[in-house]
């Protein structure tokens, strides 16, 4: 089984095809005797005919009437039936009469097991039995009602042979078949969700299955251990080019400090802040820690006040709205960067934030972060989520611009939705400003708490 099941596909057709020929001649082989032998289960058809020639022998010679009335209920006794005919008037219809020699060949002929007699019969609803006239002398005759078998004799038994030869080894061949090829492609399909979750790509997919499925299980584990390498080798160039800036930086803001001109010395010192924070946006988004974070159960309500009460220490207008406790399965340190840098992302726009946490009947929970700044419009909405994109100035209100780049909401969003499983949408707000809306599903096993929630704070 193992042999075959790590065959080639052309391999597991051409034996799966065999096989099915087998099947199928060894079902047939076995039912045939009962399949196309079922006229005898009821009635023989050679029995019939050789006592309907044994009564027209006894009636022929009966030398009385008595004899006649006892002929015919000896018929009668061994199921054949049979009436006297006299023959002093002309037959009726198109009925003809046999002699006796020739009713044994006639009967065979009609009971015979024709497909395309019994076929006849079931399409036309035959119901009376077939009448045979039989000729004993110059002034009698017998008539012989043939027995004729039902429909259901026919069709129900031809239907059984379909489904037994053909039907039930097919499907279940096929679904054999189909199973056989396609569990391979399930296991891929399961380490691909699994390696986009959580971010792992150690040797992701078994080699197993079929000679082709195995080739490509080894050709896709070379493939991600080369983008793994080329991933580490990015952040390790990033690292160190960031690394090598900063001591260019530190000495231009030393220099900067000791310049005699105010106003140029707070120029220079604004430039030198913003490329250390371009740096430091940079790495963090290419170095993204939630990947091989740890998912444990917190207390996710006063994870988000943390956050409010941070930023309110600041002089930003913070303001969390939720339950007093809501227990939650996540990766606490990477949802508090996402939740960090929409609020951080908010405030450059907004003089107001609010945090608003609701919990699901299904176990999840949904975070709000709204602003009531300028909004985005329906296109920047579309891009803002990419990294790199510049928001329009229009929308920049405070003095803490930032640097523009637009990494906040990318950062954020890979934390919801390869880290946690969830989704980020962006929304717009009532009058004015923009909602940020993260629904987290809830992971299995979790049962979440919760109590009256707090009003917001002032």
């Amino acid at each position: 089984m193992r042999n075959f099941r790590r065959a080639s596909i052309q391999s597991q057709i051409l034996i799966l095809a065999t096989l099915l020929v087998v099947l199928v001649s060894v079902v047939a082989t076995a039912m045939e005797p009962y399949i196309y032998g079922r006229h005898d289960r009821g009635f023989q058809n050679g029995l019939f005919a050789a006592r309907a020639a044994m009564v027209a022998e006894q009636f022929s010679q009966a030398s009385s009437a008595q004899d006649e009335v006892a002929v015919l209920k000896r018929a009668a006794a061994l199921g054949v039936g049979v009436e006297k005919l006299s023959l002093d008037r002309p037959l009726a219809g198109q009925q003809q009469m046999v002699s006796p020699s020739e009713l044994v060949a006639r009967i065979n002929a009609i009971l015979a097991d024709n497909i395309f007699a019994a076929f006849h019969r079931f399409v036309i609803g035959q119901s009376h039995p077939d009448i045979l006239t039989v000729g004993i002398d110059d002034k009698r005759a017998l008539v012989f009602q043939l027995p004729v078998f039902p429909s259901y004799v026919w069709f129900v038994p031809a239907a059984a042979s379909g489904f037994l030869k053909i039907v039930i080894p097919l499907v279940l061949l096929a679904y054999f078949s189909s199973w056989l090829i396609t569990e391979p492609l399930r296991h891929f399909a399961a380490a691909a969700k699994r390696v986009s979750m959580e971010g792992s790509w150690e040797k992701p997919f078994e080699a197993d299955g079929a000679a082709e499925i195995r080739s490509l299980a080894e050709s896709l584990n070379v493939m991600s251990d080369r983008i793994q390498s080329m991933a580490e080798d990015r952040t390790r160039m990033l690292s160190g080019v960031g690394h090598d800036l900063r001591t260019p930086l530190t000495r231009l803001r030393m220099r900067a400090e000791r310049s005699a001109e105010p106003e140029l010395r707070s120029l220079m010192l604004g430039d030198i802040a913003t490329l250390n924070f371009m740096i430091d946006e940079c790495l963090a988004y290419f170095k993204d820690p939630s990947v091989r974070a740890v998912d444990l159960k917190v207390d996710i309500s006063s994870l988000l006040q943390t956050i409010a009460t941070d930023f309110s220490d600041t002089g930003v207008d913070v303001r969390f709205a939720g339950p007093r406790r809501l227990a939650f399965v996540c990766k606490p340190q990477a949802l508090t960067r996402a939740i960090t840098n929409l609020v951080e992302n908010a405030s450059r726009y907004a003089t107001q934030v609010e945090i608003d946490l609701e919990s699901r009947d299904d176990g999840g929970i949904k975070i709000s972060v709204g602003d009531n700044g300028p909004g985005l419009t329906d296109e920047a909405k579309a891009k803002v989520l990419e990294p790199f994109f510049k928001v329009d100035k229009s929308r920049q209100i405070g003095a803490q611009g930032g640097s523009g780049l637009g990494l906040g909401l990318p950062i954020a969003k890979g934390i919801v939705t390869k880290a946690h499983n969830g989704q980020l949408t962006l929304l717009d707000r009532t009058p004015t400003g923009l909602v940020v809306v993260i629904d987290l599903p809830a992971p299995q096993g979790m049962q979440p708490e919760g109590a009256p929630p707090i009003p917001s704070s002032q």
